[in-house]
């Protein structure tokens, strides 16, 4: 018996590598970085500014427009992101600060 493919990469991501991303999660997690690639199970981010949103810390939203204007401050070279638990991908330019 031949073995299940895994699903194909979805081509929406293809715009978005080697740009700077904002990726929220299902968690405490918010991670801003440079996508470097995506497949079926996960996203590969560079230069990575993985931040939990607990306790003192600013919220998601606030630490995202915070990053906009100051830049990402990385604290990792590489992340994989599980792509089940992604709620929202954008380009951190197209972060609208308010």
């Amino acid at each position: 018996m031949d073995p299940i493919p895994p699903p194909a990469t979805p081509d929406l991501f293809q715009p978005l590598i080697g740009r700077t991303v904002v990726v929220d999660t299902d968690s405490s997690f918010v991670f801003l970085g440079r996508l470097e690639s995506a497949d079926a199970q996960f996203l590969i981010l560079s230069d990575v500014d993985v931040h939990e949103t607990t306790g003192a810390s600013p919220s998601k939203e606030r630490y995202v427009h915070e990053s906009h204007g100051i830049g990402v401050r990385a604290n990792r070279k590489r992340t994989w992101v599980r792509l089940a638990r992604v709620v929202s991908i954008s380009p951190l330019e197209d972060v609208i600060s308010f």
